[in-house]
Protein backbone atom coordinates (compact mmCIF):
# COMPACT_ATOMS: atom_id res chain seq x y z
CA UNK A 1 0.00 0.00 0.00
CA UNK A 2 1.33 3.43 -0.96
CA UNK A 3 2.30 5.44 2.14
CA UNK A 4 1.99 9.17 2.63
CA UNK A 5 5.10 11.07 3.68
CA UNK A 6 3.47 11.73 7.09
CA UNK A 7 3.10 7.95 7.55
CA UNK A 8 6.82 7.45 6.99
CA UNK A 9 8.23 10.46 8.80
CA UNK A 10 6.89 11.05 12.32
CA UNK A 11 8.32 14.57 12.44
CA UNK A 12 6.35 15.47 9.33
CA UNK A 13 3.08 14.35 10.89
CA UNK A 14 3.75 16.53 13.94
CA UNK A 15 4.47 19.53 11.73
CA UNK A 16 1.40 18.98 9.56
CA UNK A 17 -0.91 18.59 12.56
CA UNK A 18 -1.89 21.58 14.63
CA UNK A 19 -0.15 20.44 17.82
CA UNK A 20 -2.14 23.10 19.65
CA UNK A 21 -3.15 21.09 22.71
CA UNK A 22 -6.56 21.52 24.32
CA UNK A 23 -7.81 25.10 24.11
CA UNK A 24 -10.91 27.06 24.94
CA UNK A 25 -13.00 28.22 21.98
CA UNK A 26 -12.19 31.76 23.09
CA UNK A 27 -8.48 31.07 22.55
CA UNK A 28 -8.99 30.60 18.82
CA UNK A 29 -8.21 33.55 16.57
CA UNK A 30 -10.91 35.05 14.35
CA UNK A 31 -9.28 33.40 11.35
CA UNK A 32 -9.27 30.00 13.06
CA UNK A 33 -12.97 30.34 13.93
CA UNK A 34 -13.67 31.22 10.32
CA UNK A 35 -11.78 28.13 9.15
CA UNK A 36 -13.71 25.92 11.60
CA UNK A 37 -16.91 27.38 10.17
CA UNK A 38 -15.85 26.67 6.57
CA UNK A 39 -15.07 23.04 7.40
CA UNK A 40 -18.51 22.60 9.02
CA UNK A 41 -20.51 24.97 6.82
CA UNK A 42 -22.08 22.28 4.68
CA UNK A 43 -23.73 20.81 7.77
CA UNK A 44 -25.57 24.09 8.24
CA UNK A 45 -26.18 24.95 4.58
CA UNK A 46 -26.37 22.67 1.56
CA UNK A 47 -23.67 23.87 -0.84
CA UNK A 48 -25.94 24.02 -3.88
CA UNK A 49 -28.66 25.65 -1.81
CA UNK A 50 -26.53 28.30 -0.08
CA UNK A 51 -27.44 31.20 -2.35
CA UNK A 52 -31.07 30.11 -2.37
CA UNK A 53 -31.15 30.10 1.43
CA UNK A 54 -29.98 33.67 1.58
CA UNK A 55 -32.39 34.66 -1.18
CA UNK A 56 -35.26 34.02 1.25
CA UNK A 57 -34.74 37.49 2.71
CA UNK A 58 -38.02 38.84 1.37
CA UNK A 59 -40.02 36.02 2.95
CA UNK A 60 -41.15 35.77 6.53
CA UNK A 61 -40.22 32.61 8.39
CA UNK A 62 -42.55 29.67 8.45
CA UNK A 63 -40.08 27.25 9.89
CA UNK A 64 -42.20 24.27 10.87
CA UNK A 65 -41.47 22.22 7.77
CA UNK A 66 -43.02 18.79 7.32
CA UNK A 67 -40.81 15.73 7.31
CA UNK A 68 -40.82 15.30 3.54
CA UNK A 69 -38.84 18.48 2.84
CA UNK A 70 -35.31 18.12 1.55
CA UNK A 71 -32.19 18.28 3.66
CA UNK A 72 -31.57 21.95 2.81
CA UNK A 73 -34.95 22.85 4.29
CA UNK A 74 -34.30 20.77 7.40
CA UNK A 75 -30.96 22.50 7.95
CA UNK A 76 -32.59 25.88 7.52
CA UNK A 77 -35.28 24.86 10.01
CA UNK A 78 -32.63 24.00 12.60
CA UNK A 79 -30.88 27.36 12.08
CA UNK A 80 -34.09 29.35 12.48
CA UNK A 81 -35.32 27.36 15.47
CA UNK A 82 -31.93 27.67 17.17
CA UNK A 83 -31.86 31.45 16.73
CA UNK A 84 -35.47 31.74 17.88
CA UNK A 85 -34.90 29.59 20.99
CA UNK A 86 -31.71 31.46 21.90
CA UNK A 87 -33.57 34.77 21.80
CA UNK A 88 -36.49 33.37 23.76
CA UNK A 89 -34.28 31.83 26.45
CA UNK A 90 -31.93 34.80 26.83
CA UNK A 91 -34.09 37.81 26.08
CA UNK A 92 -31.91 40.45 27.74
CA UNK A 93 -28.89 39.42 25.64
CA UNK A 94 -30.85 39.00 22.35
CA UNK A 95 -27.96 37.15 20.73
CA UNK A 96 -29.84 36.76 17.41
CA UNK A 97 -30.66 40.46 17.21
CA UNK A 98 -31.20 40.67 13.45
CA UNK A 99 -33.69 37.83 13.56
CA UNK A 100 -35.47 39.43 16.50
CA UNK A 101 -35.92 42.64 14.52
CA UNK A 102 -36.61 41.06 11.15
CA UNK A 103 -37.99 37.51 11.31
CA UNK A 104 -36.77 36.33 7.94
CA UNK A 105 -34.65 33.42 6.89
CA UNK A 106 -31.52 35.34 5.98
CA UNK A 107 -31.63 37.21 9.31
CA UNK A 108 -31.52 33.91 11.23
CA UNK A 109 -28.74 32.52 9.02
CA UNK A 110 -26.58 35.61 9.35
CA UNK A 111 -27.13 35.72 13.12
CA UNK A 112 -26.13 32.05 13.40
CA UNK A 113 -22.90 32.73 11.52
CA UNK A 114 -22.19 35.92 13.49
CA UNK A 115 -22.69 34.11 16.80
CA UNK A 116 -20.30 31.37 15.68
CA UNK A 117 -17.60 33.89 14.76
CA UNK A 118 -17.78 36.62 17.41
CA UNK A 119 -19.54 35.28 20.51
CA UNK A 120 -17.91 33.68 23.54
CA UNK A 121 -17.45 29.96 24.06
CA UNK A 122 -20.59 29.55 26.19
CA UNK A 123 -22.82 31.15 23.57
CA UNK A 124 -21.26 29.22 20.67
CA UNK A 125 -21.56 25.87 22.47
CA UNK A 126 -25.14 26.74 23.44
CA UNK A 127 -26.27 27.41 19.87
CA UNK A 128 -24.43 24.29 18.62
CA UNK A 129 -26.21 22.33 21.37
CA UNK A 130 -29.53 23.77 20.22
CA UNK A 131 -28.76 22.89 16.61
CA UNK A 132 -27.92 19.34 17.72
CA UNK A 133 -31.14 19.07 19.71
CA UNK A 134 -33.19 20.14 16.70
CA UNK A 135 -31.45 17.46 14.61
CA UNK A 136 -32.73 14.89 17.10
CA UNK A 137 -36.31 16.22 17.18
CA UNK A 138 -36.69 15.49 13.45
CA UNK A 139 -36.76 11.74 14.11
CA UNK A 140 -37.87 11.72 17.73
CA UNK A 141 -41.33 10.30 17.09
CA UNK A 142 -40.64 8.45 13.85
CA UNK A 143 -39.19 5.06 13.01
CA UNK A 144 -37.64 3.37 9.96
CA UNK A 145 -39.56 0.90 7.86
CA UNK A 146 -39.61 -2.56 9.38
CA UNK A 147 -38.19 -5.58 7.58
CA UNK A 148 -40.40 -8.66 7.63
CA UNK A 149 -37.65 -10.94 8.96
CA UNK A 150 -36.67 -8.65 11.83
CA UNK A 151 -37.30 -9.62 15.44
CA UNK A 152 -38.64 -7.05 17.90
CA UNK A 153 -35.19 -6.66 19.48
CA UNK A 154 -33.49 -6.23 16.10
CA UNK A 155 -36.02 -3.63 15.01
CA UNK A 156 -35.75 -1.74 18.31
CA UNK A 157 -31.96 -1.65 18.02
CA UNK A 158 -32.09 -0.46 14.40
CA UNK A 159 -34.73 2.16 15.26
CA UNK A 160 -32.52 3.59 18.00
CA UNK A 161 -29.60 3.79 15.55
CA UNK A 162 -31.85 5.45 12.96
CA UNK A 163 -32.96 8.13 15.42
CA UNK A 164 -29.34 9.04 16.21
CA UNK A 165 -27.96 8.59 12.68
CA UNK A 166 -27.87 12.23 11.48
CA UNK A 167 -26.72 13.53 14.86
CA UNK A 168 -23.91 10.96 15.04
CA UNK A 169 -22.67 12.02 11.58
CA UNK A 170 -22.72 15.69 12.59
CA UNK A 171 -20.97 14.98 15.91
CA UNK A 172 -18.26 12.92 14.24
CA UNK A 173 -17.40 15.71 11.80
CA UNK A 174 -17.57 18.48 14.41
CA UNK A 175 -15.36 16.49 16.81
CA UNK A 176 -12.77 15.83 14.13
CA UNK A 177 -12.58 19.53 13.24
CA UNK A 178 -12.50 20.60 16.90
CA UNK A 179 -9.65 18.15 17.51
CA UNK A 180 -7.66 19.55 14.58
CA UNK A 181 -7.95 23.04 16.08
CA UNK A 182 -7.33 21.88 19.65
CA UNK A 183 -10.78 22.80 20.99
CA UNK A 184 -11.14 21.13 24.37
CA UNK A 185 -14.76 19.96 24.02
CA UNK A 186 -16.27 16.87 22.44
CA UNK A 187 -19.87 16.48 21.28
CA UNK A 188 -21.59 13.30 22.51
CA UNK A 189 -25.16 12.05 22.63
CA UNK A 190 -25.37 13.66 26.05
CA UNK A 191 -24.08 17.06 24.97
CA UNK A 192 -20.61 18.61 25.03
CA UNK A 193 -18.13 16.96 27.39
CA UNK A 194 -14.50 17.83 28.19
CA UNK A 195 -12.21 16.29 25.60
CA UNK A 196 -10.04 13.48 26.94
CA UNK A 197 -7.29 11.35 25.52
CA UNK A 198 -8.51 9.72 22.28
CA UNK A 199 -8.42 6.24 23.84
CA UNK A 200 -10.59 7.39 26.76
CA UNK A 201 -13.12 9.01 24.41
CA UNK A 202 -13.35 6.01 22.08
CA UNK A 203 -13.29 3.19 24.65
CA UNK A 204 -15.15 4.75 27.59
CA UNK A 205 -17.16 7.88 26.84
CA UNK A 206 -18.57 6.98 23.42
CA UNK A 207 -19.78 3.42 24.19
CA UNK A 208 -21.08 4.41 27.65
CA UNK A 209 -23.05 7.44 26.47
CA UNK A 210 -24.32 5.46 23.49
CA UNK A 211 -25.62 2.77 25.87
CA UNK A 212 -27.21 5.39 28.10
CA UNK A 213 -29.10 6.98 25.19
CA UNK A 214 -31.95 4.51 25.82
CA UNK A 215 -34.97 6.15 27.50
CA UNK A 216 -34.49 3.82 30.47
CA UNK A 217 -31.53 5.96 31.52
CA UNK A 218 -33.18 9.36 31.04
CA UNK A 219 -32.60 10.43 34.65
CA UNK A 220 -28.93 9.43 34.50
CA UNK A 221 -28.50 11.45 31.33
CA UNK A 222 -30.11 14.49 32.92
CA UNK A 223 -27.68 14.33 35.85
CA UNK A 224 -24.69 13.77 33.55
CA UNK A 225 -25.80 16.73 31.45
CA UNK A 226 -25.65 18.88 34.60
CA UNK A 227 -22.18 17.49 35.39
CA UNK A 228 -20.88 18.38 31.93
CA UNK A 229 -22.54 21.81 32.05
CA UNK A 230 -20.99 22.55 35.45
CA UNK A 231 -17.56 21.51 34.20
CA UNK A 232 -17.81 23.90 31.23
CA UNK A 233 -18.37 26.85 33.56
CA UNK A 234 -14.63 26.78 34.31
CA UNK A 235 -15.22 28.10 37.85
CA UNK A 236 -14.59 26.63 41.29
CA UNK A 237 -18.36 26.45 41.89
CA UNK A 238 -18.79 24.71 38.55
CA UNK A 239 -16.10 22.15 39.30
CA UNK A 240 -17.67 21.38 42.69
CA UNK A 241 -21.04 21.00 41.00
CA UNK A 242 -19.47 18.65 38.46
CA UNK A 243 -18.15 16.45 41.29
CA UNK A 244 -21.59 16.35 42.92
CA UNK A 245 -23.47 15.46 39.74
CA UNK A 246 -20.88 12.92 38.55
CA UNK A 247 -21.18 10.90 41.77
CA UNK A 248 -24.98 11.26 41.75
CA UNK A 249 -25.09 9.99 38.15
CA UNK A 250 -23.17 6.83 39.11
CA UNK A 251 -25.56 6.24 42.02
CA UNK A 252 -28.62 6.86 39.85
CA UNK A 253 -27.28 4.38 37.28
CA UNK A 254 -26.99 1.63 39.89
CA UNK A 255 -30.35 2.53 41.45
CA UNK A 256 -32.12 2.10 38.11
CA UNK A 257 -30.14 -1.03 37.24
CA UNK A 258 -30.81 -2.74 40.57
CA UNK A 259 -34.03 -1.20 41.90
CA UNK A 260 -35.70 0.01 38.71
CA UNK A 261 -35.89 3.63 39.89
CA UNK A 262 -33.81 6.37 41.43
CA UNK A 263 -33.88 6.64 45.19
CA UNK A 264 -31.84 7.17 48.32
CA UNK A 265 -29.85 3.93 48.48
CA UNK A 266 -26.12 4.58 48.91
CA UNK A 267 -23.49 3.44 46.46
CA UNK A 268 -21.79 0.93 48.77
CA UNK A 269 -25.10 -0.84 49.45
CA UNK A 270 -25.99 -0.81 45.75
CA UNK A 271 -22.65 -2.35 44.79
CA UNK A 272 -23.10 -5.22 47.24
CA UNK A 273 -26.70 -5.81 46.18
CA UNK A 274 -25.85 -5.66 42.49
CA UNK A 275 -23.07 -8.19 42.87
CA UNK A 276 -25.32 -10.56 44.84
CA UNK A 277 -27.92 -10.41 42.07
CA UNK A 278 -25.29 -10.90 39.36
CA UNK A 279 -26.12 -7.54 37.74
CA UNK A 280 -22.59 -6.14 37.98
CA UNK A 281 -19.17 -7.86 37.94
CA UNK A 282 -18.07 -9.64 41.12
CA UNK A 283 -14.54 -10.86 40.43
CA UNK A 284 -11.69 -10.04 42.86
CA UNK A 285 -10.30 -7.31 40.61
CA UNK A 286 -13.70 -5.62 40.30
CA UNK A 287 -14.37 -5.88 44.03
CA UNK A 288 -11.13 -4.00 44.70
CA UNK A 289 -11.82 -1.37 42.05
CA UNK A 290 -15.40 -0.77 43.24
CA UNK A 291 -14.30 -0.53 46.87
CA UNK A 292 -11.65 2.07 45.98
CA UNK A 293 -14.07 3.96 43.76
CA UNK A 294 -16.63 4.13 46.56
CA UNK A 295 -13.95 5.46 48.93
CA UNK A 296 -12.84 8.13 46.47
CA UNK A 297 -16.43 9.18 45.79
CA UNK A 298 -17.14 9.39 49.53
CA UNK A 299 -14.08 11.56 50.14
CA UNK A 300 -14.75 13.93 47.26
CA UNK A 301 -18.42 14.19 48.15
CA UNK A 302 -17.44 15.22 51.68
CA UNK A 303 -14.58 17.56 50.81
CA UNK A 304 -15.31 19.27 47.47
CA UNK A 305 -18.88 18.55 46.37
CA UNK A 306 -22.05 20.58 46.94
CA UNK A 307 -23.68 17.73 48.86
CA UNK A 308 -22.36 19.08 52.19
CA UNK A 309 -20.72 22.30 53.35
CA UNK A 310 -17.43 22.19 51.46
CA UNK A 311 -14.02 21.93 53.14
CA UNK A 312 -12.58 23.24 49.87
CA UNK A 313 -13.66 23.86 46.29
CA UNK A 314 -12.97 21.32 43.60
CA UNK A 315 -10.35 22.10 40.97
CA UNK A 316 -10.49 21.23 37.28
CA UNK A 317 -8.25 18.25 38.06
CA UNK A 318 -10.64 17.01 40.79
CA UNK A 319 -13.68 17.44 38.59
CA UNK A 320 -12.13 15.69 35.59
CA UNK A 321 -10.91 12.78 37.74
CA UNK A 322 -14.35 12.20 39.32
CA UNK A 323 -16.13 12.62 36.00
CA UNK A 324 -13.83 10.07 34.37
CA UNK A 325 -14.14 7.72 37.34
CA UNK A 326 -17.95 7.85 37.16
CA UNK A 327 -17.85 7.07 33.43
CA UNK A 328 -15.40 4.18 33.94
CA UNK A 329 -17.54 2.85 36.79
CA UNK A 330 -20.69 2.80 34.63
CA UNK A 331 -18.84 1.41 31.64
CA UNK A 332 -17.46 -1.48 33.70
CA UNK A 333 -20.98 -2.27 34.97
CA UNK A 334 -22.34 -2.21 31.41
CA UNK A 335 -19.72 -4.71 30.24
CA UNK A 336 -21.29 -7.28 32.60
Amino acid sequence: MFKLWSEIKAEAKKELASGLGFRSWDDLSSDEKYLVWKYLEWYFFEKDEYDRVFSYGDRNCNYKFSGDHNEASRKLTRIVNSADFLNSQYKAQSYARSFLEDRKFNSACKDFYRIFIIQTENVVLEILSLYSRFILTERKNGEPGRNEEESDDEFEKRSLGWKWEIFDEFAESLNEVFLQFGVKYYLTRDGFVPRQDKKIMEEIYEPTLSYLSDLKWKKVNEILFDAFSDYRKNTKDGYSGCVTHSITAAEAFLQILIEGQTGGTKLSVLITEGQKKGLIPNDVFTQTIFKNTDSIFARERKVTSDAHPKDEYATEKNARMILNLAMIFMQHCIQK
